[in-house]
């Protein structure tokens, strides 16, 4: 691990001889291994920590407390996680890794601390919620940029579907231990457990080594450093005018904001309205994942390395009928179907989207872009559950799933058009 900031770089197409030694496939990559490995266990930590949160709140007995202590911990991220991508190009991705996940490991030990010393109070549970949420606005970009120094680029796309898949078993398995730890032990234990696990993936992370990067052949400008104002301004002016990572990532902004809400308001919604109530509503998300899980996995065994963003944009064209379907669905075995055909067609999309965007951008951007996409997942779902409801008010249910699904289906045609994307390469 380096001591100064990350030099400037530029991107180049590597050459078949400087990839001889690269591993014909993601999962016998040991280096790439140990990063699922750490970057599990700190996902796994994730999902205690909202458990214990969010159980910790609900004792309050005042939910508007609960709310705010809730969203205490996701608005500094929201608001930071583009300046984390910053201080992932200055000073390397793994660093700040490194750094935020020891910072993560004071939090949870500062969570013990205060659980131990008396009963948890709305002032303490707020603050360390908001000091969680700003430390993972800095490591979620830079772990996050770390799988295109580990892997040779046409091998980025199965690794996205090899990290997808993981965040996905996480979020199943998390909670459930969350809950069980909070349950035997309350919070303090449910802190302890977090700090161990992310103990021991920093541990695992810090043996990491990152490849030579390709890219050091062609400048891409100053290396100086830069102020934080000027290296936000010039990540976000990189993303719009390169030509391909500009379209990919207005088109992944458009998924997130088209699938998060139908998927998750749209069916509670539609769930009572068939009266299927809560396990109707399980059962169509069960459906989803368990369909996206085996979709991600696809890209794994078939790794399309001509022309990914075509394929994964007609992905997004199958999965946008999957949405509109969704809400015409007269059963629910018709839902489940529905949605895990979404979950299937969704799975390759992202992960061949995303791992173009990877295998694209250049390293010294890396951490902005990726922030980029961070901030389009988390910071922007906020806005689509609140655009839905505003929808699903004006029009009707099946309406607002139509309107989704043809946003999502416009944008990928309009897409399609764009010839730089369609013809992009890893």
């Amino acid at each position: 691990m380096t001591t100064t900031p990350q030099a400037a770089t530029g991107p180049v197409d590597v050459p078949e001889a400087a990839r001889a030694d690269a591993p014909p496939a993601v999962w016998r990559d040991h280096g790439f291994l140990r990063y699922l490995a750490g970057f599990g266990l700190s996902l796994l930590g994730d999902q205690v920590w909202f458990v214990a949160l969010a159980w910790a709140a609900t004792r309050l007995d005042n939910p508007a407390q609960a709310s705010f202590v809730l969203a205490a911990g996701s608005l500094p991220r929201a608001v930071l996680i583009l300046f984390g991508g910053t201080l992932a190009d200055r000073w390397g991705a793994l660093r700040v890794t490194l750094v935020s996940q020891a910072a993560r490991v004071v939090t949870m030990l500062a969570a013990v601390a205060l659980a131990v010393a008396a009963e948890p109070r709305l002032w303490t549970l707020a603050l360390v919620a908001m000091v969680f949420g700003a430390v993972d606005a800095a490591h979620m970009p830079a772990a996050a940029a770390l799988p295109p120094q580990l892997l040779p680029r046409d091998a980025l796309p199965a690794g996205q579907g090899l990290v997808q898949t993981l965040e996905r078993v996480t979020t199943i398995v998390g909670a459930p231990v969350g809950g069980l730890i909070v349950a035997l032990g309350g919070l303090s234990a449910a802190a302890a457990a977090n700090a161990l696990l992310f103990v021991a993936a920093l541990v695992i992370l810090r043996a990491l080594r990152l490849r030579p990067s390709a890219d050091h052949a062609h400048p891409a400008g100053p290396s100086e450093p830069e102020g934080t104002w000027r290296a936000l301004r010039g990540g976000l002016a990189y993303a719009i005018r390169e030509p391909v990572l500009g379209p990919v990532l207005l088109v992944v902004t458009v998924l997130n904001l088209a699938i998060a809400a139908p998927l998750n308001v749209g069916v509670a919604l539609l769930s009572d309205a068939r009266g299927w109530q809560a396990a109707g509503f399980s059962a169509i998300i069960a459906g989803f994942g368990t369909g996206a899980t085996v979709g991600a996995l696809s890209v794994v065994r078939f790794r399309p390395r001509r022309r990914p963003a075509a394929v994964g944009l007609i992905w997004v064209i199958a999965g946008s009928l999957c949405v509109g379907a969704l809400g015409f669905s007269p059963s629910l075995l018709v839902a489940v179907g529905a949605a895990a055909a979404l979950g299937v067609t969704s799975g390759p999309a992202s992960a061949l989207l995303l791992g173009l965007v990877q295998a694209r951008t250049h390293t010294r951007y890396l951490g902005r872009v990726m922030a980029l996409v961070t901030f389009s997942a988390l910071g922007l779902v906020p806005v689509s559950y609140t655009a839905f409801g505003a929808l699903v008010e004006a029009t009707s249910l099946p309406a607002s799933f139509v309107i989704c699904a043809a946003a999502e289906l416009f944008t990928a045609l309009a897409a399609l058009a764009v010839t730089p994307l369609r013809r992009a390469a890893l």
